[in-house]
């Protein structure tokens, strides 16, 4: 295979180091000679990656360096990785085997090599930083939503709670968000309309979470208002949740085409996840139907004791004399009727607690990081002909791997 440069200098076997910033730590590893090499020969030429999608590159030439190694490296073919995988760290800080991992498995087994020499320039590339932490929290927040299904399929499941006006625009937000990740996985970039497309539902959703977020914290003084209150934290929640998944998008189109603004989505996206994350803790805690229902029970076991109580006082047909009054908690009716009112209320905490047990389950997956999560990393390499244009990928297809032994 024809390469830009030479092949002399550029490293066989897998070279790299530990970059550190602001307290996180990313690896940088040049693949090796060996490696890129099979790497190449197993990409087509229109997709070399099965997941994952384009991230412009750009940035990359400042950051590595006229006549740094990296730089006189990639000109001879070899293939860059960038990732905070747990095992390409240790991999480095121990110099140990390793193994180069392709989309078809093990492309290459070499003794792994440590830099004695950084492979980029000494100023930390913060870019290269803000680029794999915006791929960690998209990793991340993909991996939550597989909790819950596809956005459509979540929709369904709560479609009998909604009124027609507003499922209709939750449900065509989810097929907007769903068909647009849908064409960025099959293409691995975005077309030139998703801008667009992506406005106009973030104006419908932005408008539901709003609306929906004051109505979750209304009192709850009614079966009526029991019922209203499911309703609105399904559609709260649900607004939530594809609020999110739009600015996931976002980031996934800055890293794509703007690079400029990919730290200050990546740092607005992080906000509106604590933020968001804070909001479900409170409407979770609030249980304002479960309030509801325990007063409810409390005000039945009551006024079975005035009943009790009456009984005992004053025996069948006879009056209280003109002026005098039971105890206040006595003289509360009992019967039939609110029996059933309580066990209606016991059906309505059942919905409601749907809603909250996947609030509770998607906040507690979107505060865990994975390992899987963390094995997103960037790729980048000059094409082997013509001009040598450098091209950067995220993908999840290629990753360095510690070997036993």
């Amino acid at each position: 295979m024809e390469m830009v440069g030479s092949q002399e200098g550029a490293p066989r076997y897998p070279v790299g180091q530990v970059l550190k910033h602001e307290g996180r730590s990313i690896a940088l590893v040049d693949l090796g000679r060996d490696a890129s090499e099979a790497l190449r020969a197993s990409w087509s030429e229109d997709r070399p990656f099965e997941s994952g999608g384009v991230i412009e590159s750009g940035w990359l030439l400042p950051t590595l360096g006229a006549g740094s190694t990296a730089a006189s490296s990639l000109l001879a073919g070899n293939v860059f990785l960038a990732t905070t995988n747990p095992a390409s760290l240790m991999t480095i800080g121990t110099g140990v085997g390793s193994a180069v991992m392709g989309p078809a498995g093990i492309v290459g087994q070499a003794p792994f090599v440590a830099a004695s020499s950084a492979l980029l320039p000494v100023v930390a590339p913060v870019m290269l930083f803000t680029t794999v932490s915006s791929l960690l929290i998209c990793a991340r927040f993909d991996r939550a939503q597989t909790t819950l299904g596809e956005l459509a399929d979540v929709v369904e499941r709560v479609r009998r709670l909604l009124d027609a006006e507003d499922y209709a625009r939750l449900e065509t937000a989810a097929e907007r968000i769903d068909e647009i990740r849908s064409e960025f996985q099959s293409c691995r970039r975005f077309a030139s309309d998703v801008p667009e497309r992506l406005s106009r539902v973030e104006h419908d959703v932005s408008r539901l979470r709003s609306k929906y977020g004051l109505l979750v914290t209304g009192k709850v003084q009614s079966e009526e208002n029991a019922k209203s209150a499911v309703l609105d934290l399904g559609r709260f929640f649900l607004a939530s949740l594809y609020d999110i998944q739009i600015d996931v998008l976002q980031l996934y189109l800055a890293l794509q085409n703007d690079p400029d603004v990919v730290e200050s989505r990546q740092s607005g996206l992080r906000q509106k996840i604590e933020r968001y994350g804070e909001d479900f803790g409170q409407v979770i805690d609030d249980d304002r139907v479960g309030a509801y229902h325990t007063r409810l029970t409390g005000e039945a076991v009551r006024s079975e004791l005035s009943r009790r109580s009456r009984d005992f006082l004053l025996p069948r047909g006879l009056r209280l004399p003109r002026g005098l009054h039971l105890p206040r908690g006595l003289r509360r009716p009992f019967g039939r009727e609110l029996t059933a009112r309580v066990r209606e209320v016991e059906a309505i905490r059942r919905s409601s607690n749907s809603v909250r047990a996947r609030m509770e389950s998607w906040v507690e997956a979107s505060q865990v990081a994975t390992i899987e999560s963390r094995r997103q990393s960037v790729v980048f390499y000059r094409e082997p002909d013509g001009e040598g244009a450098l091209r950067a990928y995220h993908t999840e297809d290629v990753r360095l791997e510690q070997m036993n032994g």
